[in-house]
């Protein structure tokens, strides 16, 4: 299989990630905090980016590390490290698929929609049986996936978002989405502009990809995978079914 290549996720990319707020994001900080204090040993997450559930869990005291592919969100991890910490950042760069490492974990969790980034099967599959295998006895990963129910609509129009920095200058992103049902992916052009006294001084373009699954896809893919068994359910309410209509899944996956 050839090695990943990371296209997107470069600085103004990084620097508007940290500025969006994600329409659920106190609820799911909540939700794995929680299952972070009740790993009762060494936390993982994967796929961590700058750190918007990885620094709250350093925070709380746990033992917890992770990785990512992309520099920049890596970069604006450090500085964040750097304010609650003199110690070296527990982080490092590295794809799902290429981790390898003698440790295990009683917590390894990858949470929104970023599984779906990975977007070619084999690949999926390697890096499944990767977490699989990295998994401490009794212990789980918890894996969030959006599906097909997750598509904004309408596609093929342009959206613009814009935040302001704290000096005040702004940081636009420009989107034009697109979803093909045949393959189930989901794509965005997105163009970022750094714009300063009503002037733009930057611009980073990169075509976003995201593979969303049917309701029982990767139910599949996880047994093979070497999971044993799971449990699944809306995010992030354990009460309700999983229906052909939840557009993000919460699994939780264990090794017996």
């Amino acid at each position: 299989m050839k090695a990943p290549e990371l296209k997107t996720y470069a600085a103004l990319c990084t620097e508007f990630y940290d500025l969006e707020q994600h329409y659920n994001g106190v609820q799911a900080l909540v939700f794995y905090l929680e299952k972070a204090k009740n790993a009762q040993g060494p936390i993982l997450e994967p796929m961590c980016g700058s750190g918007r559930f990885l620094i709250p869990l350093l925070q709380a005291g746990l033992d917890a590390e992770g990785f990512d592919a992309s520099p920049a969100m890596l970069d604006a991890f450090k500085k964040k490290y750097a304010h609650i910490s003199t110690q070296k950042p527990p982080v490092w760069q590295e794809f799902v698929e290429e981790f390898n490492n003698n440790k295990k974990y009683n917590l390894i969790f990858i949470p929104y929609g970023s599984w779906g980034l990975i977007i070619q099967k084999e690949a999926v599959l390697k890096g499944l049986t990767t977490l699989a295998r990295h998994l401490a006895p009794k212990g789980r990963c918890i894996l969030e996936i959006e599906t097909v129910s997750s598509v904004p609509k309408p596609c093929g129009i342009w959206r613009r978002g814009v935040h302001t920095r704290q000096n005040g200058s702004h940081l636009a992103l420009n989107t034009l989405t697109s979803y093909q049902e045949e393959t189930q992916l989901f794509k965005a052009f997105c163009r970022y502009e750094s714009i300063v006294s009503g002037q733009i001084e930057a611009i980073e373009e990169e075509i976003f990809e995201q593979y969303l699954y049917q309701e029982n896809e990767l139910d599949t893919l996880l047994l093979a995978a070497g999971f044993t068994h799971f449990i699944k359910y809306p995010a992030y309410d354990q009460s309700k079914p999983v229906t052909s209509d939840t557009p993000i899944i919460v699994y939780e996956c264990f090794v017996s």
